[in-house]
């Protein structure tokens, strides 16, 4: 398997491209929410639901553009769409992308450093979100419709829902 070495990430929140200003972004991890099984000898546990889909994303730079684009995210969902471009040790072009349907939760200004860009990092909660790796869909879960991929699984799919 080749390594993938990361060219460019860029991001767009609603109207407002972010090209060199991405200094990190965490994606929503997809974890489940687990319950434990009893009544036998041997415990186990059971996935019964997925965690809230959370993400962390620090910018650098100028904020003004981007201070009124927080505001609309505050009380409403809005439109962020990260993309990852680069090639693997083998040269071969990925993309990978993450569209996030979301509530900002907290703007956070990290501390004041001489000698470095002004730094925010912004966190949110998704109601949708979905991540397609050169093409391939690996997640799309809605919270709204109850769409839920994961790794390319339809789980609805599988109990017969959607």
């Amino acid at each position: 398997m080749a390594d993938r070495i990361r060219i460019r990430l860029t991001a767009m929140l609603e109207s407002i491209p972010l090209m060199n200003e991405i200094s990190e972004f965490m994606p929503p991890e997809i974890t489940f929410k687990m319950s434990e099984s009893e009544g036998s000898f041997v415990g186990s546990e059971d996935a019964v639901a997925l965690e809230k889909l959370s993400f962390t994303l620090k910018l650098r730079g100028d904020h003004g553009g981007l201070s009124v684009a927080f505001g609309k995210f505050l009380m409403r969902p809005g439109q962020l769409n990260v993309m990852e471009r680069g090639k693997n040790t083998e040269g071969l072009i990925y993309v990978e992308e993450h569209s996030l349907y979301a509530i900002i939760k907290s703007v956070k200004k990290d501390a004041y450093k001489m000698g470095e860009k002004p730094s925010v990092t912004i966190e949110g909660t998704c109601k949708a979100y979905k991540m397609t790796d050169t093409g391939r869909v690996i997640h799309d879960i809605n919270i709204d419709t109850g769409k839920t991929i994961i790794f390319g699984e339809n789980l609805m799919g599988q109990a017969g829902i959607l």
